[in-house]
């Protein structure tokens, strides 16, 4: 089973995630994390050790004039070393996105799992409840 994970990571990751559509890394982001070993690294190390600063972020974002409400999706790549870099948002129309995009990329990240794919592709979806 490890073996099939990595086998799948790789042959995913190997896709160019830079050149893929917004919709198609999504996809791909969805597809790994819902692989034990890498919802494992999301769920018990990487958002427990962002969290605390994503919900900062956010709360800065809708302080702003005319911060958006409406919802919003991430997506970004987790280096080996934890950088997270090929951050991108949609709908480009959103305003507290564009912010929340901008202040996500100072954040460092836990190492991932070890992977020959050299990024870990990401996704979330936002969304503002009043």
């Amino acid at each position: 089973m490890r073996f099939l994970c990595a086998f799948l990571f790789i042959a995913l990751a190997s896709v160019d995630i830079c050149a893929a559509t917004f919709a198609e890394r999504v996809a791909i982001a969805k597809e790994i994390e819902a692989q034990e070993a890498f919802s494992t690294y999301f769920f018990k190390s990487l958002f427990p050790a962002i969290g605390p600063t994503i919900g900062g972020m956010m709360k800065h974002c809708l302080s702003l004039p005319d911060a958006s409400k409406e919802r919003f999706t991430l997506v970004a790549n987790v280096t080996q070393e934890g950088v997270l870099t090929d951050i991108d948002f949609e709908p480009k129309s959103n305003n507290t996105g564009a912010c929340f995009a901008k202040a996500f990329a100072t954040l460092t990240a836990p190492p991932p799992p070890l992977c020959d794919c050299g990024v870990l592709p990401m996704v979330i979806d936002m969304k503002v409840e009043p």
